[in-house]
């Protein structure tokens, strides 16, 4: 009954993540060209992938963080408060201590996301000697703009941090000229951290690699990228001289599209909690309203508006913690948990 029960929340956990609110007719698409390639649940099999690669107190690294051109140094708040999320569950779930790598603009709004997500943020010298069992506790290092400076980094940060899987929430992905780029067509390569060389030396050591995102030019969309380009306006050729198209192109062991690329790393933790069954993996919809806020205090804005308003791709406080509350309804089962005359024909037929 067990297995059955952890495929249907995975069932219901990509759907949940992926209906098209804004109603774009691109995550339906993009979802179907992952699900095809990676088989099923999506989310699950994220969560099942970590806790096969993290041990107590080895680390994760999660990298995120987008400011949009024109608004520095403020940066998104959809990549950040997903970030701060899935580093809580992962250090709760997993005792895993997480390292976030981001924009050098953005590493105190990550901090306070950290701090309002309950753990200790310490500095990088505390975080490499920690045993990581008895709090949580994150670091938050910057990764470089400069290709070069940024392959150095990433040499650094995983093998001195013990890193056994490499996460990315929407952040900005190369396309297979190595060019960065918006949505819309533009290069934003000299204004982004070099995530995909972050990604290329962390498969290159044979670390676990996710990318969520909710567009196709997020990194760790490689996998689906003749999707993104088929779909999107500018995915085969973009706006700038590269003419490449904005689809990213980087390898990943897998890719978890998203309508909200917050919502993507929600849904991991929702399947990590009930991998490890304890419902306090799960954030709640309090919390969620505290860390929208916390983003914009810090110097978050919406991604789809630039508006620093407690909202994450112009949904607000109450969408983003329906959503949160969900996942918890997801995740608790009360049909499966306490069977009745009323449970579904899939328990049913678990308990046979």
């Amino acid at each position: 009954m067990r297995e059955a029960l952890l495929t249907q929340i995975g069932e219901n956990v990509d759907q949940l993540v992926t209906i098209d609110v804004l109603s774009y007719g691109v995550i339906g698409p993009l979802y179907r060209a992952a699900r095809a390639r990676q088989g099923g649940p999506l989310y699950m099999q994220a969560a099942r992938r970590l806790q096969d690669q993290v041990v107590k107190g080895s680390s994760v690294l999660i990298t995120t963080g987008l400011i949009l051109p024109g608004h520095h140094p403020y940066g998104e708040t959809d990549g950040p408060i997903g970030t701060a999320v899935l580093a809580r569950a992962l250090a709760l779930g997993l005792k895993a201590k997480v390292l976030v790598v981001t924009e050098p603009e953005l590493t105190g709004m990550l901090a306070a996301l950290l701090r309002a997500a309950e753990l200790q943020v310490v500095g990088a010298e505390a975080f490499r000697n920690d045993p990581g069992t008895h709090r949580l506790v994150a670091c938050v290092l910057p990764l470089s703009r400069d290709d070069q400076e940024a392959a150095r980094q990433a040499c650094q940060y995983l093998e001195t941090y013990g890193v056994r899987a490499a996460v990315a929430i929407e952040k900005a992905g190369a396309n297979a000229k190595g060019v960065y780029h918006m949505v819309g067509g533009t290069d934003i390569s000299a204004e982004v951290s070099k995530g995909a060389v972050l990604f290329a030396e962390a498969r290159r050591r044979n670390i676990l690699t996710v990318g969520i995102g909710d567009r196709g030019n997020e990194l760790g969309f490689g996998p689906i990228a003749d999707a993104v380009q088929s779909l999107l306006p500018f995915g085969k050729r973009c706006r700038c001289p590269c003419g490449g198209g904005v689809a990213d192109e980087t390898p990943a062991a897998l890719t978890l599209p998203a309508v909200v690329s917050n919502w993507g790393a929600y849904g991991v933790a929702a399947c990590l909690a009930a991998l490890v069954e304890d419902p306090e993996v799960i954030h709640t919809p309090e919390l969620e309203v505290e860390l929208l806020r916390t983003a914009v205090r810090e110097g978050g804005v919406d991604g789809m508006t630039g508006r620093a308003m407690p909202a994450a791709d112009g949904l607000g406080l109450a969408v983003n913690a329906g959503v949160v509350a969900l996942l918890g309804e997801i995740y608790r089962a009360q049909s499966a948990r306490r069977p009745s005359p009323f449970s579904t024909p899939l328990i049913g037929r678990a308990q046979a």
